[in-house]
């Protein structure tokens, strides 16, 4: 069962990410509040409250763009390197994810 779950939460991640890249405001500030806002909007089930999901989506938001990377790029080469930020600011919110 817990590896049906995991598969489901990661098939949601992969099915959200071309979502979450979509075009958005132009100003810096406006575009990461939007991502962060889309992030809140697509993973609302797997954070137990909604500070939660705020505070793991910023975290998630910040870190890919300090790697230059985009939740999109789960899709590509960069699979292992998003998994990792996305595991790592799941944990430091207090979100739980499937191993």
């Amino acid at each position: 069962m817990r590896g049906m779950q995991a598969g489901a939460t990661w098939g949601a991640i992969l099915i959200a990410a071309p979502l979450l890249g979509a075009c958005g405001p132009q100003s810096p500030e406006a575009a990461r509040a939007a991502e962060i806002a889309k992030c809140e909007i697509r993973f609302e089930r797997v954070a137990p409250d909604p500070s939660k999901a705020t505070a793991w989506c910023t975290c998630l938001t910040d870190r890919l763009a300090e790697e230059g990377l985009e939740l999109t790029d789960m899709l590509g080469d960069e699979r292992a390197k998003v998994e990792a930020i996305t595991r790592s600011c799941a944990r430091r919110a207090g979100v739980a994810m499937p191993q």
